[in-house]
């Protein structure tokens, strides 16, 4: 709460895009504290705290309400032509940028992965969030078609990325092993379980 009250502050003096100036103190504060071996201060035990916080609780209760809200402020007649643009970009548009990914993670970076680690890893990095681009765009008064193709993009994505990546896990963990299965899995997370 600190950082964004400091940083609300900071937004009409400092000449940078408000995430930009969150993301510097969270980066300065998660330094600082990292390097502080005697905790004395309630603020700096918050933040001990903060770090070591259960990755699954950003997964079970931020990210269901970050994507309630990008679903219930979009108004259907200003997304309803943007639909098709978004399917192509939040579908084949993450399976082309998982595999440029893993491209990149088998013949340059040095693990030695094997092509279905490597199209996990790259499903993971595929999921691009543009909050931050969302919030510039209605901030500066840009067309609303353009801000709500990002936006309806991003709802998608996020949903896409997730498919990916359990069908690759599961292939890893080997329980979805054959053509079959995979189609079955891919369908299941596609209609829902």
């Amino acid at each position: 709460i600190c950082k964004l009250i400091l940083s609300q502050l900071l937004k009409n003096k400092v000449p940078a895009p408000f995430t930009v100036i969150v993301l510097i103190l969270g980066l300065i504060i998660g330094i600082i504290t990292a390097h502080i071996n005697q905790m004395s201060n309630d603020f700096l035990l918050g933040e001990q705290e903060l770090n070591g916080i259960n990755p699954h609780l950003i997964f079970f209760i931020f990210l269901p309400l970050l994507i309630f809200d990008s679903a219930f402020n979009s108004r259907f007649h200003v997304i309803q032509p943007q639909i098709i643009s978004a399917i192509l970009l939040a579908g084949p548009g993450v399976f082309i940028c998982t595999i440029i990914v893993a491209l990149c993670a088998v013949y340059i970076f040095p693990y030695h992965w094997s092509w279905i680690d490597a199209l996990m890893f790259g499903s993971i990095l595929s999921a691009t969030d543009p909050v931050a681009v969302v919030t510039l765009l209605h901030e500066s008064g840009a067309s609303k078609s353009l801000a709500a193709l990002i936006d309806l993009e991003s709802l998608l994505n996020d949903g896409s990325a997730f498919v990916i990546f359990s069908i690759f896990k599961d292939i890893v963990i080997k329980k979805a092993t054959t053509t079959t299965s995979i189609i079955v899995e891919i369908l299941k997370f596609t209609m829902g379980k």
